[in-house]
């Protein structure tokens, strides 16, 4: 795979796919979809790629992301960042206390 140096310098080349990306997220109803988002998803599928990349392969992987794969990203980068937030034992047993607490001050009596 290319170094990293090489797609930053193509990040200003591929922008009007980006854009045609994002907007066609944005049509999709997901208005929040933004072109650096659109990037490192990509980025990370390209590192997946043994062999180099060249340009036309960089737009066909900008062109052909579907939304699917784009919120799957962001779902487990999501979940990532809530894992090191609770990554201790003591945050762990806070958040579950904090449920509990939730969960029978709002419990219905029938």
């Amino acid at each position: 795979m290319m170094n990293k140096q090489q797609f930053e310098v193509w990040k200003s080349d591929v922008k009007p796919a980006l854009q045609s990306k994002v907007d066609e997220f944005h049509l999709l109803g997901y208005k929040s979809a933004d072109k650096e988002e659109v990037w490192n998803c990509v980025m990370e599928k390209l590192e997946k790629r043994e062999e180099p990349v060249r340009l036309h392969v960089l737009v066909y992987y900008v062109l052909t992301l579907k939304l699917s794969e784009y919120m799957n990203r962001l779902t487990v980068s999501s979940y990532k960042e809530s894992a090191k937030h609770y990554s201790t034992k003591a945050s762990l047993d806070d958040l579950l206390g904090d449920i509990e607490t939730h969960a029978s001050t709002n419990r219905h009596l029938t």
